[in-house]
C-alpha cells in the first residue's frame, strides 16, 4: 500500500515538469508574444457569426502599408486574418460598417521571433486580436 502511494507521488513529481515544458519554450521560460500591428487598406471583412446551429468564423483582408517594428517585413504584402468571437472591433470617425477599401489597423498576437519568410502564414494562423476601421 506504502509502496503504491510512493510511486504514484514519484510519477507526479517526474511528469509535472514535462507537462509544464510542453506549455514553454526552451529553459522552461514561456514563449514571448507580442502583438504585430498592421495598417493599410481593409477589404473582404465578413463578421463572425454565432447561432443556436454553430459558430462561423469571419475574415478580414489588409493590404499593409505599414507595421510596427515586429512586423516591418508585410509592408506591400495582402493578409487575410480570420475574425473569432474574441476579436474586438472598433469603427472610428463616424464608421458605421467595414467596407472594402476603408483604411485600417488589424492587430495580431503571435510569438516574438519568427523567420521572415515565415511570418506572413504564421500571423494569417492567427486570428485577429483588433480591427480598427478609420473610415475612407
Amino acid at each position: 500500500m506504502k509502496r503504491g502511494i510512493l510511486l504514484a507521488v514519484l510519477a507526479a513529481v517526474l511528469i509535472t515538469p514535462a507537462a509544464a515544458m510542453a506549455k514553454h519554450g526552451p529553459g522552461g521560460k514561456p514563449a514571448r508574444k507580442v502583438t504585430y500591428v498592421l495598417k493599410g487598406t481593409l477589404s473582404n471583412y465578413t463578421a463572425y457569426t454565432n447561432s443556436i446551429y454553430g459558430s462561423t468564423d469571419g475574415s478580414i483582408t489588409i493590404t499593409v502599408t505599414h507595421a510596427n517594428s515586429h512586423g516591418k517585413a508585410l509592408k506591400g504584402q495582402t493578409l487575410t486574418f480570420a475574425v473569432d468571437a474574441n476579436t474586438k472591433i472598433s469603427l472610428e470617425n463616424g464608421v458605421s460598417a467595414i467596407a472594402n477599401g476603408d483604411k485600417g489597423i488589424v492587430k495580431v498576437r503571435a510569438a516574438k521571433k519568427i523567420a521572415a519568410a515565415d511570418l506572413a502564414s504564421t500571423l494569417q494562423a492567427q486570428a485577429a486580436r483588433q480591427i480598427v476601421d478609420q473610415g475612407a
